[in-house]
């Protein structure tokens, strides 16, 4: 006999369950692809070491939300604010449009500053932060990691 608190156990948040089982598989993608990248020499990490991290990184959290969407835990899916998403979409989109186009520093930067607009940050804030970061983000590629932009 099924008691309503046992209906409710058996209640699965299924938005979260896709995106979890996507993101799994994301991870486990990412894990096979650093796999087949060669090793790193000595003490120096091969090419699929980052990738290895990511998807790892992933991979755990796609388990986390799974085990949290088949306890029904979460809320549940809303879009507050459609235009914003489209936006947001759009820009993104139009980011990796442009990849290998347009200098990475720049289209970042511009990148940055209009999603940091969006989100209502004010202008001067937008750029200063999105100046930061691009700064940043180009610096550690380009003499931490030793990847040049071209």
């Amino acid at each position: 006999m099924h008691t309503a608190r046992s209906h409710e156990r058996l209640r699965v948040n299924r938005c979260d369950l896709v995106v979890s089982l996507l993101f799994l598989f994301l991870g486990a993608a990412l894990l096979a692809g650093a796999y087949s990248l060669p090793p790193g020499l000595g003490a120096l990490p091969g090419p699929g070491f980052f990738p290895g991290v990511i998807g790892a990184a992933v991979a755990v959290l796609a388990a986390g939300l799974f085990a949290s969407s088949v306890r029904g835990g979460g809320a549940s899916f809303v879009i507050d604010n459609r235009r914003r998403l489209a936006l947001t979409a759009g820009l993104l989109i139009l980011y990796l449009w442009l990849w290998g186009v347009t200098p990475f520093a720049f289209q970042s930067f511009v990148m940055l500053a209009v999603f940091l607009r969006m989100l209502g940050e004010a202008w001067r804030t937008s750029l200063l932060v999105s100046g930061v970061l691009t700064a940043a983000v180009t610096l550690a590629f380009q003499y931490g990691l030793r990847v040049n932009f071209g």
